[in-house]
């Protein structure tokens, strides 16, 4: 059996490692920069509470990626998955309940055909009463055109579905029966639509921290060998002495363009502010709200439990000032269940972050794994360096392990 080798001690790396010990690996190895795994998903821990920047959660139990997860020791807890978002109106905020993207007046479901594969021409399929709104929203939160922008920027900006106001329910569902168009690009409040499936969620027991030192357990009892500090350059990863290993790269991808002779994409990229306060709130916990109105600084709050304490983070385009982010982060919340009391800031960072792809930067991931692929074959896996869900990446990565180690998994009976 090849060696494996992973580069990247985020999520992904994390669960490449266990599923490559699932399919038959035992002489796998771990390469971590910092002291610590967990990549992003790592909160920094303040007073004894977690200060997560962004939300993140897994998905109900017999979610694949939570079942592996807790195979290897990790206990999570099942929780009410309650969201909302803030749009603009015509003479007010639009508050939704249950829907995470932006709830728009529009009077048609009436949609042109995709023309091409930037995030402009998704927003062109729509009338202009809601493309025009949502091409402000995306300069007001990345800083560039939509055109500069690949489509699938779409989801981790939360546009990826539109819940058109001025249509009748009935109007829009037959719309989205009928169109797999307009069954991607419009969507309904789940309370509104009968939507079921990610009506619950899960997290972590003991939060984050917890469960990344489990994983580190649950990988030295398989034997995987986890190297802390270590940087796997990608001339070594690319050289001849790791030819016939298999390799996982769950890093960035940025790196390894220079090493194949392939000019490295200017991704997109955004200092953005985040602030945890402590909190007093009377409504849903977890609860998290998308801001699309392209107004203030602030696009999304997560309120959230961590020893005991109920904290908010904001999430933000632009440093502001604390009066005026104390008073956006009232005014975003107060459209929804729940009371709510600011107390004192706790954490806050700024940092960029390169979560949107541009066209560029698909392009070149492409022309980066067949440069690769004609060098390694299936031995040299990407780390889905496109995909934004994490269940995508899950299975991707799973697919990937099963052509490399030559395994075909058999589907278990229900």
């Amino acid at each position: 059996m090849r060696r494996v080798r992973i580069v990247g001690g985020g999520l992904t790396g994390i669960l490449a490692a266990f599923q490559a010990h699932r399919l038959g690996a035992r002489n796998i190895e771990l390469y971590e920069r910092l002291d610590a795994l967990g990549g992003v998903a790592l909160p920094q821990v303040r007073e004894g509470s977690e200060m997560r920047e962004g939300c993140v959660y897994f998905g109900p139990k017999g979610d694949p990626m939570r079942a592996l997860l807790e195979e290897h020791g990790a206990v999570f807890k099942d929780v009410d998955n309650r969201f909302g978002s803030v749009s603009p109106g015509k003479d007010c905020l639009v508050y939704t309940e249950d829907f995470g993207g932006p709830a728009l007046e529009a009077s048609q479901t009436v949609l042109s055909a995709l023309s091409g594969e930037d995030l402009l021409s998704r927003l062109e399929c729509y009338e202009d009463a809601l493309a025009f709104p949502l091409a402000k929203y995306v300069r007001w939160h990345v800083g560039c055109a939509p055109a500069q922008l690949h489509a699938s920027a779409a989801i981790p900006l939360a546009i990826n579905r539109v819940f058109p106001t001025g249509v009748s329910l009935d109007a829009l569902s037959a719309a989205k029966q009928s169109s797999p168009l307009a069954n991607d690009l419009f969507g309904i409040p789940r309370a509104l639509w009968g939507y079921s499936n990610n009506v619950q969620a899960s997290l972590p027991v003991g939060g984050f921290t917890g469960m990344f030192e489990q994983c580190r357990r649950a990988l030295n009892e398989l034997g995987v060998r986890v190297y802390d500090r270590k940087l796997a350059t990608p001339r070594a990863m690319l050289s001849e002495e790791t030819a016939e290993d298999i390799v996982i790269w769950a890093a960035s991808p940025m790196p390894l363009f220079k090493a194949v002779g392939i000019e490295t994409p200017k991704a997109p990229a955004r200092k953005f502010a985040t602030h945890t306060f402590e909190v007093d709130w009377t409504g849903p916990v977890p609860f998290y709200v998308q801001n699309f109105t392209a107004q203030g600084s602030c696009f999304r709050t997560y309120i959230y439990k961590s020893n005991g304490r109920v904290l908010l983070t904001a999430e933000c385009v632009a440093e502001t000032d604390d009066a005026a982010l104390v008073e956006e982060i009232h005014t975003l919340n107060d459209g929804f269940e729940g009371e709510l009391s600011i107390g004192k800031e706790l954490f806050r960072t700024v940092k960029p972050r390169w979560v949107y792809h541009s066209v560029d930067t698909i392009d070149r991931l492409g022309e980066l794994r067949k440069a690769i692929a004609a060098q390694r074959g299936d031995r040299f896996i990407p780390g889905a360096w496109e995909a934004y869900a994490k269940d995508e990446k899950f299975a991707e990565v799973e697919a990937d392990l099963q052509r490399a180690l030559g395994v075909t998994m058999v589907a278990k009976a229900s």
